[in-house]
């Protein structure tokens, strides 16, 4: 939905965005103009990872999934890139796989004390 239709009362509406080259295409001036400055466009310095929070998650998808990783097709690649953004948050990075790899060894061993107590 369009930013002065999903806010009707609004004055003005402030959109932060990233130096995309249709950001600030001809298009995008002349729409902007025919709303009579009531949208104001912001941009975001051209790089900078720490106030663009989807940097910060190419950069941790590329050091997990893609840096030093080799995969022989696009499939094999895309099922990788796939896996790792369906994983929870807290297990994306090497830390996170380690502390949920310990933790499922943590239940496991539990649940092997558990059954040979319940055998006896």
């Amino acid at each position: 939905m369009a930013p002065e239709r999903a806010y009707p009362a609004a004055k003005r509406i402030h959109v932060v965005l990233d130096n995309y080259v249709i950001h600030s295409s001809k298009k995008t001036q002349a729409a902007l103009a025919k709303l009579s400055g009531r949208i104001v466009l912001h941009f975001l310095p051209p790089y900078c990872p720490d106030a663009n929070k989807i940097e910060r998650l190419w950069g941790t998808l590329h050091a997990n999934v893609t840096r030093n990783h080799r995969h022989k097709t696009i499939e094999a690649l895309m099922a990788a890139v796939t896996r790792w953004l369906r994983l929870p948050v807290g297990q994306r990075t090497a830390e996170g796989r380690a502390r949920q790899v310990a933790k499922n060894m943590r239940r496991a061993h539990a649940a092997r004390r558990h059954r040979r107590f319940v055998a006896a």
